[in-house]
């Protein structure tokens, strides 16, 4: 029912055109679809004027056929849509698909409806609804639901990806608990072996779903309150609780956070970005490398900075690594404890926060992330979609009230 409201809003705004449009004066000889309409008063042609210039300011497209299925008029949104010129009208309609759905509203059948996959002028998937006049004209909607599609599919990608990375340490616990069961009895060390593989995957498992959760409260359309919050502080505690951890692994971590550094934001997403982008480092960095966190003030802005020892990132791959799941080596990944979350988290933060998020350094001497903020009591930065270039990556912040996934 829902899918038929623009059709139904469309239908009284169009009637009275339609009307007006196919309206044949008693004894006037038909010579073209189109007849020249006869002289009206100024009071007889206002309705048809500002119907006319209602349809004109729609965003979705409105198309009227008569009865051969050629086109007698088109609104400004179906011109764009369809590629159509300016000014004339084709002889037919653009699509086979749109001639089989006013057909078969023309028949009688009830309103034709269907979707229809548009190449030219662009990629594109219309919701197209067809329903007869009394003039025996068409009347046909088109809703562009592109864009609704893209999000249906990277939520059918997201699940598929989720549902794959889940299955493989739910599948190792199940062999790992019945390898602790049959070991108990005769081998005690094999046991506690497996029984640690066991905690292991188990920790594995744990901050995928916790990782998974981060990610969807972020996507939340609903923003957390903004304060005041000192980044270096922030910092300087991230820093702290992944000392241990780093440590453990036999790498270096150094930091040199000037403060306070205030900004405009949310502690515990803060705190995400942060610790994601430390754990991303220490994952990557080889025993005896040395992981850095600098944090410093810069005109109206607060600069992050994570440095690492790692491999690097190729420049074909900045553009992706920000991608839910995307990794660079699969089999490296995981085995390093890793979700393919962390820097899609880094990501929304850094937007929610009106912020950049660069990726810098050469291949095979590490990589530089560094985080870009509107200090507190600066001006909003423009708003910006995605864009990467050669040398660096940049996220910068896209419309809130636009996707995402």
């Amino acid at each position: 029912m829902n899918d038929l409201l623009p059709v139904i809003g469309v239908l009284a705004l169009v009637a009275l055109l339609a009307v007006v449009v196919f309206r044949k004066p008693a004894g006037h000889p038909v010579s073209s679809p189109i007849e020249p309409l006869p002289t009206a008063s100024p009071a007889r042609r206002e309705p048809f004027e500002g119907t006319e210039e209602i349809l004109q300011k729609m965003n979705e497209g409105v198309l009227l056929v008569d009865a051969g299925m050629r086109p007698t008029f088109a609104n400004r949104a179906a011109r764009t849509l369809l590629g159509l010129d300016d000014v004339l009208l084709p002889a037919r309609l653009p699509l086979p698909e749109l001639v089989t759905i006013a057909k078969e509203a023309s028949a009688g059948a009830g309103p034709g409806e269907g979707e229809v996959a548009a190449f030219y002028p662009q990629r594109a998937t219309f919701r197209v609804q067809a329903a007869p006049l009394e003039s025996g004209a068409v009347m046909i909607t088109l809703l562009d639901v592109t864009d609704e599609h893209k999000s249906q599919r990277i939520r059918r990608e997201f699940v598929a990806h989720a549902s794959h990375e889940l299955k493989s340490p739910v599948a190792s616990l199940q062999t790992l608990a019945e390898a602790v069961v049959e070991a108990l009895p005769d081998d005690a060390v094999a046991a506690e072996r497996f029984a640690g593989r066991l905690m292991g995957e188990t920790d594995r498992l744990a901050k995928l779903i916790t990782d998974l959760l981060d990610l969807s409260r972020l996507e939340d359309p609903t923003r957390p309150p903004e304060a005041a919050c000192d980044l270096a502080a922030v910092a300087r505690r991230e820093t702290s609780h992944a000392e241990a951890a780093a440590h453990g692994s036999g790498i270096g971590l150094a930091s040199d956070v000037d403060g306070p550094l205030m900004i405009k934001g949310d502690p515990q997403q803060l705190s995400l970005l942060i610790r994601n982008l430390i754990e991303n480092a220490i994952r990557y960095t080889p025993s005896g490398g040395s992981v850095g966190i600098t944090a410093r003030r810069d005109g109206d802005s607060v600069l992050l900075e994570v440095t690492d020892d790692g491999p690097g990132i190729p420049q074909e791959a900045r553009g992706r690594i920000f991608e839910r799941f995307y990794r660079l080596d699969k089999g490296r990944s995981r085995d390093r404890g890793g979700t393919g979350l962390g820097l899609a988290i880094v990501k929304h933060v850094a937007e929610l926060h009106r912020g950049t998020i660069e990726v810098g350094g050469e291949l095979g001497e590490g990589s530089v992330f560094t985080v870009t903020l509107p200090a507190l009591g600066a001006p909003a930065p423009e708003t910006s979609r995605a864009v990467s270039g050669p040398g660096s990556s940049t996220v910068l912040p896209i419309d809130q009230h636009k996707e995402t996934v």
